[in-house]
C-alpha cells in the first residue's frame, strides 16, 4: 500500500507536465499553476499528520514530557524514558504520519529491557504548534539532542533511530554528532528520489524538500543498521543498498524478503535490531563524546 499517498497524485502531475498542460493559457494561470505544483510534494509529504497527544494513549512504560523551546518561539513536547545504568537512550524520529503516538511496540519492548527512549515530537504533530518543513525539523532535532546532553539524560550515549521520513532527520543529526549507533528503518537516499520513484515524469525541480541522506551518509561515524523490506513499494530496498555501499565499513544491511514498508517487525527485524543493539554495548563511546553535537544551525 502507498502509505506516503503520493504515487497517484505525483503520476497525475507528471502527466500534466508530459502533455504540456501546465504551460498553456495566460501568464497568470501559468504562474498560479506552477506555484500550486511546486508546493504539491511538500503538501503530500506532511498532509497526514496525527494531531492528538500521546497522553491520550495508555502505556506500560512510564514516559515524562520534555518541553523544548525552539529558535522561532515555539514550545515542542517530546517524550522521555530514562535508561538503566550502562544502557543508551534510543532517540526515535518517526515517519511522516508522526507515528510516535502509535507507540511502535518494539521500542517499548526495548525500554522494558533497560534502554532509554526519547520520542522526538515534531512541530505540527501530536498537539505541538507550528508547521513542519525540512530545515526547521533539522533545527528542532539538533536542539533536542543538545537538551539531552545539557540535562545529562543519556549518560551512556544515544542511538539515533529513524523510520521512513524520520531516517532523513536521523541521518542529519547522525552526521553532526557522535552517537553510539544509528538505526534506519525503511530509509531512502533522498526525497527527490522518492518522488522520482513514484512519478518518473515529474520535473524534480518542483521538489524543494531534500532529506538528502545520501549526501551525508559517509560522514556518519558510528555503526549503522539499515532495515529494508523487499516488498516495500514506498522506499524500495535499493535505497538502503545504495546507502550501505556509501558507508560500507560501518553499515549492516538487512533486507527482509516478505516485508513491506511498515511490517518489518513481523518478518525478522526484531532479531536484527536486538542483535545490533547488543553488539553496541561493547563499542559504547564515553558519554561526553557520545553527546558531542553541533549547535543548531
Amino acid at each position: 500500500m502507498d502509505r506516503w499517498g503520493i504515487g497517484s497524485v505525483f503520476r497525475f502531475l507528471a502527466l500534466v507536465f508530459s502533455n504540456g498542460w501546465a504551460v498553456t493559457g495566460i501568464s497568470a494561470t501559468i504562474a498560479v499553476s506552477l506555484l500550486i505544483l511546486s508546493t504539491a510534494p511538500e503538501i503530500l509529504l506532511f498532509r497526514e499528520r496525527l494531531a492528538f497527544s500521546l497522553l491520550e494513549l495508555e502505556s506500560k512504560v512510564a514516559l515524562q514530557p520534555i518541553d523544548l523551546p525552539t529558535h522561532d518561539g515555539l514550545m515542542l513536547r517530546s517524550w522521555y524514558h530514562a535508561p538503566e545504568a550502562g544502557k543508551p537512550v534510543i532517540v526515535y524520529f518517526p515517519g511522516r504520519a508522526g507515528d510516535v503516538i502509535k507507540k511502535p511496540s518494539h521500542l517499548f519492548d526495548l525500554a522494558e529491557q533497560g534502554y532509554g527512549l526519547m520520542l522526538a515530537g515534531y512541530r505540527g504533530y501530536g498537539g505541538n504548534p507550528g508547521r513542519p518543513n525540512e530545515d526547521k525539523l533539522y533545527r528542532d532535532a539538533a536542539a533536542l539532542l543538545a537538551r539531552v546532553a545539557e540535562d545529562k539524560l543519556a549518560p551512556s550515549g544515544i542511538v539515533l533511530y529513524g523510520y521512513s521520513m524520520g531516517t532523513g532527520i536521523a541521518s542529519y543529526v547522525a552526521a553532526k554528532s557522535k552517537p553510539v549507533g544509528v538505526v534506519l528503518e525503511a530509509p531512502f537516499t533522498s526525497f527527490r528520489d522518492i518522488v522520482g520513484h513514484n512519478a518518473r515524469r515529474m520535473p524534480l525541480w518542483l521538489v524543494r524538500t531534500r532529506f538528502d541522506t545520501q549526501s551525508r551518509f559517509a560522514s556518519i561515524d558510528a555503526p549503522i543498521l539499515l532495515l529494508a523490506g523487499e516488498r516495500d513499494t514506498v522506499t524500495p530496498p535499493i535505497f538502503a543498498t545504495l546507502l550501505a555501499s556509501i558507508n560500507e565499513g560501518l553499515s549492516r544491511l538487512h533486507v527482509f524478503p516478505e516485508a513491506a514498508h511498515d511490517d518489518m517487525f513481523e518478518h525478522g527485524a526484531w532479531e536484527a535490531v536486538s542483535s545490533f543493539l547488543g553488539g553496541l554495548q561493547e563499542l559504547a563511546v564515553p558519554p561526553a563524546a557520545a553527546m558531542d553535537i553541533l549547535s543548531p544551525e
